[in-house]
């Protein structure tokens, strides 16, 4: 039901005001970030809308409609996913022909395009054209992670409703229900998910503590490593596609706690590491790793402001990425950022650590 969707109040106060007032229109953005509740959201909404037996401009869960859109059954309720990369044009030309009939069972049938951001450029162009001139009974609902990924023109003709990340305290007590986590541990993952429970699974995951660690460590090594060694580094890391979003995540937390030690006086509670799945907790935002101690001279030592362009510049890098941007040219211009935000343009070796002791 609506009303389950956790964390969510005012996007679930909106549509139930909707339901209420009959006064649904005929597409919807759902924009978030992924974790946060939009397609769960978007069944819940679509259930709402064709329950036999609403209770309190909501679903009931226990009639036949309800069962079977639990089930992936319902025939009522279209699910568009990318197909690859993107959802291609044949996939809408299919929805289109579904438009010849009126919904089977339900009032409205309901089409729910997942990663809607990921339209091509023709399939994009014919859901506006749908869109324009929208087929009866028939109710859009696009899930994007942000609305300037989509064609402007799309959006505007788009009820857009907004769903926020998640408290920690939401994401780590569903980490100990599902996950049968600890909860101090629920809560350092919680942490480090950021409001999303996607990113709180994968964090979780037992096999993704060396992955973190192996992240932090080619950070930290960039403190004096030569140019020699900086490119195959990169390039090697760059081959490890699947986990690049993930290990961007990670390098936006790493880089938030520099933010928190350079604010911070020296000897403060900083926090410990997090593939020692040890946290701290305190009136202080806690931090996410254990930094070396150059690593907290270098980041005490810059000015506050760089530390934050640094920042900044991670989440432009994820955005990239998002929409397929070169993932080792993207490692390279943001170790490039780190290195030259925290140790200065001019900390290059020139030959690698382990050729400056041979003689000469």
């Amino acid at each position: 039901m609506l009303s389950d969707i956790a964390g969510q109040k005012r996007a679930v106060r909106f549509l139930k005001q909707l339901l209420k007032k009959d006064a649904v229109p005929h597409a919807f953005l759902f924009t978030g970030m992924a974790g946060a509740g939009k397609f769960s959201a978007a069944k819940e909404f679509a259930n709402a809308l064709n329950c036999l037996c609403p209770h309190d401009h909501d679903s009931c869960g226990g009639c036949d409609s309800c069962r079977k859109l639990e089930e992936g059954t319902h025939p009522d309720v279209v699910y568009i996913r990318s197909e690859g990369v993107f959802i291609k044009l044949e996939q809408i030309r299919e929805l289109i022909k579904r438009f010849r009939f009126r919904p089977f069972e339900g009032k409205y049938r309901v089409v729910i395009i997942q990663d809607a951001h990921r339209l091509m450029e023709q399939a994009a162009n014919a859901i506006l054209k749908i869109l324009e001139e929208p087929p009866k009974a028939n109710i859009f609902i696009l899930l994007a992670t942000e609305s300037q990924m989509l064609l402007p023109t799309i959006v505007s003709r788009c009820c857009q409703v907004r769903f926020q990340p998640l408290e920690d305290e939401i994401v780590a007590e569903w980490l100990v229900r599902e996950g049968g986590l600890s909860p101090d541990h629920a809560a350092g993952v919680a942490r480090m998910a950021a409001g999303s429970l996607e990113k709180a699974r994968w964090f979780s995951e037992q096999d993704r503590e060396a992955g973190w660690n192996k992240v932090v460590e080619r950070l930290e090594n960039l403190d004096g490593i030569s140019i020699l060694d900086f490119f195959p580094m990169i390039s090697n890391w760059a081959k490890s596609r699947e986990t690049a979003d993930q290990d961007l995540e990670l390098i936006k937390l790493w880089v938030r706690d520099l933010i928190l030690c350079g604010v911070s006086p020296p000897g403060g509670s900083e926090g410990a590491a997090a593939g020692s799945a040890q946290y701290v907790s305190g009136d202080t935002p806690p931090m996410t790793f254990e930094l070396n101690a150059r690593t907290k001279e270098a980041a005490r030592s810059v000015p506050p402001e760089r530390l934050f362009l640094l920042y900044h510049r991670v989440e432009q890098a994820m955005q990239g990425l998002k929409v397929n941007a070169n993932l080792q040219l993207t490692l390279e211009n943001v170790c490039l950022d780190i290195k030259d935000s925290l140790y200065g343009k001019g900390d290059w070796n020139s030959f690698p650590k382990r050729r400056q002791d041979l003689p000469f």
